[in-house]
């Protein structure tokens, strides 16, 4: 559900105005309604130092535990705060040149590998008694000395796999030849290779200084949430409403109605002058979900397609229970569903407070799957009506489980009609959810109908008046603002795509059925194979037991997305368009300080 909001409006003598946001972001309460404007300077080095501070600990946040050792030099041990986050950038930027000089090096060794060693030297006093000495490189399968003509003097250095290296020399003519030429460098192999020693040291040295400067991440925290308490307050010290020649200033703010004696009795020891008001039909209201525990759990679900608009219904407690039925459907193996249940236990302690409703929602959906694979028989691919001590657990066949995701889906778009017609009346009116309330009399005396004439059988007389009520309501009270043949039209068009949205609404469903039997499936498979391994003496038992978990790991895996997905396409498709959602509400957001 939504938690109703109050407006409060609260005007402020220029002369407080500072203290007095300061002791309103302190409180942490109110989520005020600006005008925004283009970010002066000020605020622009502020959100960069910010986005700095944020690439720093997300950086620091990969480094494990245990590899930091020693202390910064002593150089660096003064640096504090945004310091901090300049050397690092600095060494970072140092430590990508040398990495760079390094691979060059390298590169270079390589490519003179080949030639072995020689006194450079002795290539000079060729060269200045007029013997010039030419590198070249070919193709073994293109290139043999015994094809060179008798006057060139060549001789083979090396080969690999590919290539021969050799080299030519020339006094009074320059030789051409179908290779490619290698042009020896200036300094020796020898060199090269002493330059890669120190850089590979700079290298070294430069990771244990980042591994160092990332140890003092909690600075760099701390300054992040005072930069961003400041950002908050300068936005809204900035952007103030003002009157009476900037005398006045303005502000406009909500709250949750359950902290309006808080707000109120804060407000009362300012020297302020305040009213608070309901909202008004149209107001842009920030929205703050409240919902019990197991709702809650599913929130980030709402968030990642948008949140309600405040005059809207919030659907995450309608949804939460049929997408875990949804998980449970697809993924559909009890052992999958223990594994999910035993990996959520263990971690569950050992992460942050903030993480945790996430590995309670994967032990919802662990629990879910355990017990729709028993129900439909499946543990780890093998099926369970084969066992006689799990076989009393089976409740749905192949052709049940296909009938039963049909029925869950008409259950659910059934519902979600009922949830329009509501929202409608509580927002418009009865007279606006009229055309909804048509929409379920109509497929309420259609399904009967279908079932029936399916059955070479009469249909029921109520069925019949179900369908011609709601073909009524439909055509005549789908847009009450409209003509009389207005309305007709758009009732006709709205009969045409209803229906047959509809149609392909409930056969979206069947896609749980085809996820379940398709992992079932694959593990059944992954199981054939790995007995097959049995045979072979002596490791066939190994052999098979690594097989079977790591395709047993694979199913679980590509099932288990796919587990998600699917239920978010059914939730934010076919269910938030039959219920009508709208979305687009902002959250709300307090102004306060960041900790």
């Amino acid at each position: 559900m939504i938690a109703p909001m109050e407006k409060v409006t609260v005007f402020i003598f220029h002369k407080i105005k500072e203290d007095f946001l300061a002791a309103l972001q302190s409180l942490g309460l109110l989520h005020i309604t600006q005008e925004k404007k283009d970010a002066d300077q000020q605020l622009k080095l502020i959100q960069s130092e910010i986005m700095r501070c944020e690439l720093f600990l997300k950086a620091a946040k990969k480094i494990k535990e245990g590899l930091v050792s020693g202390q910064l030099p002593n150089e660096f041990k003064a640096k504090q705060d945004f310091e901090l986050v300049e050397l690092f950038e600095k060494i970072k930027l140092e430590l990508t040149e040398a990495t760079d000089n390094l691979e060059k090096t390298e590169k270079e060794i390589r490519n003179l590998a080949p030639w072995g060693e020689f006194e450079r030297k002795a290539i000079e006093r060729l060269n200045s008694s007029g013997v010039k000495v030419r590198f070249f490189i070919s193709p073994i399968k293109k290139f043999s000395l015994d094809d060179l003509d008798e006057s060139i003097c060549a001789h083979e250095i090396s080969r690999d796999k590919t290539y021969v290296y050799f080299v030519v020399f020339e006094k009074d003519q320059q030789i051409k030849l179908d290779c490619d030429e290698f042009f020896y460098p200036a300094v020796s192999i020898q060199a090269l290779e002493q330059q890669a020693l120190e850089l590979s040291k700079q290298i070294e040295e430069k990771n244990k200084l980042i591994l160092m400067i990332s140890a003092e991440n909690k600075q760099v925290q701390d300054y992040s949430n005072q930069q961003k308490t400041r950002l908050n307050y300068l936005l809204v010290s900035n952007n103030l409403a003002h009157a009476a020649e900037e005398k006045v200033f303005i502000i406009n703010g909500w709250l949750p109605r359950q902290q309006k004696a808080d707000m109120e009795q804060f407000l009362e020891k300012q020297d302020v002058y305040f009213y608070f008001s309901q909202p008004e039909s149209g107001e842009d209201v920030p929205v703050l979900l409240k919902n019990n525990w197991f709702s809650k759990l599913f929130e980030p679900i709402t968030k990642m397609f948008a949140l309600p608009q405040y005059s809207e219904m919030d659907l995450t407690a309608f949804f939460a229970p049929f997408f875990t039925l949804f998980f449970g459907f697809c993924l559909g193996d009890a052992g999958y569903g223990l594994i999910i249940l035993v990996i959520c236990a263990i971690f569950w302690k050992r992460v942050s407070i903030e993480q945790r409703p996430f590995l309670t929602l994967g032990a919802v959906f662990g629990l879910s799957t355990f017990l729709f694979g028993l129900v439909s028989g499946n543990l780890f691919g093998v099926d369970l009506v084969k066992i006689d001590i799990f076989k009393n657990f089976v409740l749905l066949n192949q052709d049940q489980l296909f009938y039963l995701s049909l029925k869950i889906g008409i259950v659910q778009i059934f519902f979600g009609l009922v949830l329009k017609a509501i929202n409608k009346f509580r927002q418009f009116g009865f007279s606006a959810s009229i055309s909804t309330w048509g929409w379920l009399v109509l497929l309420t005396g259609i399904l009967p109908w279908v079932l029936a004439f399916l059955a070479n059988k009469p249909s029921a007389v109520w069925a019949n008046y179900c369908m011609l009520t709601g073909f009524v309501l439909i055509l005549f009270f789908n847009d009450l603002k409209a003509n009389i043949f207005v309305r007709v039209g758009k009732g006709l068009w709205e009969l045409y795509g209803g229906l047959t949205g509809f149609l392909g609404d409930v056969l979206s469903y069947v896609r749980l059925f085809a996820l379940g039997i398709s992992g079932a499936i694959l593990g059944l498979v992954v199981n054939e194979i790995g007995m097959q391994f049995r045979a072979i003496p002596y490791i066939g038992f190994f052999i098979t037991f690594v097989f079977l978990v790591v395709g047993h790991t694979a199913n679980l895996l590509l099932c288990g997305l796919s587990s998600f997905v699917h239920p978010l396409r059914l939730t934010f498709v076919e269910f938030y368009k039959n219920a009508g959602f709208e979305g687009g509400g902002r959250a709300y957001l307090p102004f306060k300080n960041v900790k």
